[in-house]
């Protein structure tokens, strides 16, 4: 179980956005995070992940705190994946901060449409869309427990959006994963959640 416990979280003085959150995601739900822009959709995803400390509250899996170093159990994907990547390395160097094995990040790659000569390229050389399987490639070979999409298709065009949703309904389906994800697609949203949590 992923659980977020009494979380209160604001940025430097200002008010804070939440107060008291709690959310608790099985293993193979499909959460949706509903909210109108600018009510802290992103950060609490980010929280969730582990990139954002609450104020109070915590963040648990399984009844133990997120790990502050090595393998996380709950990976993010966010919306802006050139944000997310070292741009000094090339995408091969990207790939391998997963530590999965060869064969496992192949069969990935193979999925999400990932070229060969797109591995030595560096994240600057590639297009929003491409640049976003790697992320997606990257953080499905963590094996993670628990998977965070935070709009990651919102900027990509109809066909990839479809490639990459596939993907992860997928592999979300066959490794029992919880899924949280954001998104501004009514449609989408309705196909994937198979729970609305609404924030505001």
């Amino acid at each position: 179980m992923l659980e977020a416990r009494a979380i209160a979280f604001g940025y430097g003085g200002g008010p804070l956005l939440y107060k008291g959150f709690s959310l608790a995601v099985a293993p193979g739900e499909r959460v949706q995070l509903a909210a109108p822009s600018g009510a802290g959709k992103t950060t609490l995803a980010r929280i969730l992940a582990g990139y954002e400390r609450p104020r109070a509250g915590t963040v648990l899996v399984d009844g133990a705190p997120l790990p502050r170093r090595g393998r996380c159990p709950v990976q993010l994907v966010g919306q802006h994946p050139e944000l997310t990547v070292d741009p000094r390395q090339t995408m091969a160097a990207v790939l391998a901060e997963a530590g999965a094995a060869p064969e496992e990040v192949e069969r990935l790659r193979a999925l999400l449409g990932i070229r060969d000569r797109w591995l030595t390229r560096y994240p600057r050389e590639l297009s929003g869309g491409e640049l976003q399987r790697f992320c997606i490639a990257r953080a499905l070979a963590a094996s993670p427990r628990y998977l965070i999409a935070d709009e990651v298709s919102t900027m990509l065009d109809a066909v990839t959006q479809a490639q990459i949703w596939s993907v992860l309904l997928a592999e979300a389906r066959a490794r029992d994963l919880g899924l949280v994800f954001v998104s501004h697609s009514p449609a989408l949203a309705a196909r994937i959640a198979t729970r609305v949590v609404p924030l505001a």
